[in-house]
């Protein structure tokens, strides 16, 4: 069963956060998301559900995610971690998909309300790069996610709203 790479990249970025420690300590808890992802550039996009379990340590001004998420015909289980820095707008983290990519590391930064990154990764199964732009934002108590291809940023890879 193949799992699409944007989803992956989606769920991640879901799993982020906006401005410095505040944000992330705003995300924890039960989130229910859904809306639309594809595998590649070229790609129909594909409903999407998300269940995710969010818990933050406000000591380590870190977020650990553990999420369910439902494709068409495939289910996906993750898990991840995001960090903020004190004193900078640095976040750094890592993420887990032992159906995809496995383990990968990111970084980017955080400015206003929006958390963006570069989500990079290998897959193993076709050995094909994978590069997306990733943007989020909390705000109303809801968890707004978008993601574009790294190559041509005007096509959107995914779309997707996550509430409580």
């Amino acid at each position: 069963m193949k799992t699409p790479k944007a989803l992956i990249a989606l769920i991640f970025a879901a799993n982020a956060s906006v401005g410095m420690t505040e944000p992330l300590a705003r995300m924890q808890g039960a989130w229910a998301g859904s809306g639309w992802a594809r595998e590649t550039p070229q790609g129909p996009p594909e409903t999407v559900r998300c269940r995710l379990e969010n818990s933050y340590d406000d000591a380590a001004a870190a977020l650990s995610i553990t999420g369910q998420c439902v494709v068409p015909g495939r289910k996906m289980v993750m898990e991840g971690q995001i960090r903020g820095h004190a004193g900078s707008d640095r976040i750094t983290g890592e993420w887990v998909n032992p159906n995809g990519i496995g383990s990968v590391g990111i970084s980017g930064v955080q400015r206003g309300d929006i958390v963006a990154f570069t989500f990079r990764a290998k897959d193993p199964a076709t050995g094909r790069n994978l590069a997306q732009n990733i943007e989020f934002r909390v705000s109303d108590g809801a968890l707004y996610l978008r993601s574009s291809d790294r190559a041509n940023p005007e096509v959107m890879m995914s779309d997707m709203t996550f509430e409580q």
